[in-house]
């Protein structure tokens, strides 16, 4: 098996946020994709799990009759409740090919304790539970671990799938000190969404692109779904799909939390490791590190300091 290589590290959605002290820090959503994380076994394995069908989604494995999030008006293809059951419970027990995916996402992220986000673990501010039946809170549990079958009549909306600053905890998550206060709150963990496309092959003619865009700017980052290729991104940052032209693009999605563990230091605020190499900003997040550039360069004129010396602190 080759090494793993990141082939994108980027940020997004710059913004200077209040921390967990009150003073004010550098906040940037991140997205990132990596080839070879995951063997080819796994996503062999992945593959037959959802189907295997390049042409149609096997009716075996998939419905119709689903919307990808709240607020999505076209209906597109989702797993069936016990394929998504299956998934969703090896995902949590850590065993199948699902297993083997977070146990190299964990190996990646060894400052984080990362956990497959479950329902019980938090619920929208101001939502009444009690009501709910036994089947609707667990077809909520299950929208933590899905799949997409995209095809090119398929169309989708730009979301999130996660705001956390619409998010009350309960357990062991509501003790705040320990996250990593990324999200834009400092008080929230940090949601990241993973993606594994499972495709045998793909290229660019074949389309079907995951499409992320910085909404100040209006500008963004395209990821191909090269076979086995995972993405990491934080679960807030706007995305879409792209329709394909032909073929029918399979990728699993799992929503995890990473919550910082109590010696991960200054890598807890980061979601890239260092062996990625500098990350591209994109959109509000280049013209936040213009901006501080800018202000490192006049205090550096101001103290008749060196700017370079000074700048390169900020990097």
């Amino acid at each position: 098996e080759a090494s793993p290589r990141c082939v994108l590290n980027a940020r997004v959605s710059g913004a200077f946020v209040e921390d967990e002290r009150g003073a004010m820090r550098v906040d940037y959503a991140c997205v990132c994709a990596v080839d070879n994380l995951v063997s080819a076994s796994t996503r062999e394995a992945l593959f037959a799990r959802v189907g295997g069908d390049e042409a149609t989604p096997s009716e075996r494995a998939w419905t119709e009759n689903f919307k990808d999030h709240d607020g999505e008006t076209s209906r597109t293809h989702g797993l069936v409740d016990d394929v998504l059951d299956e998934l969703a419970n090896e995902a949590y027990a850590g065993v199948g090919a699902i297993g083997d995916v977070m146990r190299r996402v964990r190996e990646t992220f060894k400052e984080y304790d990362v956990s497959v986000a479950r329902t019980d673990m938090f619920s929208k501010r101001g939502h009444d539970d009690k009501d709910a039946t036994r089947d609707a809170q667990a077809s909520a549990r299950r929208a933590h671990v899905c799949a997409n079958a995209v095809r090119y009549t398929d169309r989708f909306s730009y979301h999130r799938d996660v705001d956390v600053r619409g998010v009350e905890f309960s357990g062991e998550l509501a003790d705040v000190g320990r996250f990593a206060g990324q999200n834009r709150d400092p008080n929230k963990p940090r949601f990241v969404t993973i993606i594994v496309y499972l495709n045998p092959q793909w290229t660019v003619d074949d389309e079907g692109e995951t499409l992320f865009v910085d909404e100040d700017t209006g500008v963004g980052v395209v990821i191909v779904p090269k076979p086995g290729r995972v993405v990491f991104m934080d679960a807030d940052v706007f995305h879409s799909l792209k329709p394909t032209r032909r073929k029918v693009r399979y990728s699993l999605v799992i929503h995890t939390l990473f919550n910082a563990r109590a010696d991960a230091g200054v890598m807890a605020r980061e979601l890239a490791r260092p062996e990625w190499g500098t990350p591209a900003h994109v959109g509000s997040a280049a013209r936040l590190m213009e901006l501080i550039k800018a202000t490192s360069t006049k205090r550096a004129r101001a103290d008749g300091e060196p700017s370079g010396h000074q700048a390169s602190q900020t990097q």
